[in-house]
């Protein structure tokens, strides 16, 4: 695999997180809990703001304001935070030549795919085209048909700290379509 190298001097960025194989588990209550406490721990250490934020079964979407170069840091301790808390994810062996082994025969998995996809947001319109993108994703996927009917989003929370337009309530895919059609940077 080929190393990619990222040029990161603080800003805002779209990131998409998947789970290893796309399973289908970052939606359970335990893999959730996990994630919010990595979250926090990492922002304790790294600091960050979270402008948008969605959770999906299989991946996340998130629009994150970073103000330092420290980008790559932050991923690699929030997934393995999250992991280490899991004991199906978890594995105590820290020799990488056994790692793989161990984990077939104790039945873990890895909860994580390799790296992370990331944009840096360079307008205005593409912070809300981004923010509105993960807002609008559950019903994009058919997990719901409005927005707010998500609970693993910043969308509700943010409408009430009036942080998003207050229209953003009533996104779904009709919505999206003639607010989008109508939008002009």
């Amino acid at each position: 695999m080929t190393n990619v190298r990222r040029y990161y001097e603080g800003g805002w960025y779209f990131f998409t997180v998947c789970t290893y194989k796309r399973q289908k588990v970052l939606t359970r209550a335990d893999v959730l809990d996990a994630l919010r406490n990595a979250v926090r721990r990492t922002m304790q250490t790294h600091p960050f703001e979270i402008e948008a934020w969605v959770v999906m079964p299989d991946h996340l979407h998130c629009v994150l304001r970073i103000t330092d170069a420290n980008v790559p840091v932050r991923w690699s301790k929030i997934k393995s935070l999250t992991s280490r808390a899991l004991p199906e994810f978890s594995s105590k062996t820290y020799s990488t030549h056994y790692k793989t082994q161990r984990r077939r025969q104790r039945g873990l998995s890895r909860l994580w795919q390799k790296g992370y996809w990331e944009h840096t947001i360079r307008s205005e319109h593409e912070l809300y085209m981004y923010l509105l993108y993960c807002c609008y994703n559950p019903v994009k996927h058919g997990y719901v048909d409005t927005a707010t009917a998500w609970p693993h989003s910043t969308l509700n929370r943010y409408l009430r700290e009036r942080r998003y337009p207050p229209d953003w309530a009533y996104i779904n895919e009709s919505w999206v379509d003639t607010s989008l059609a109508a939008y002009d940077p």
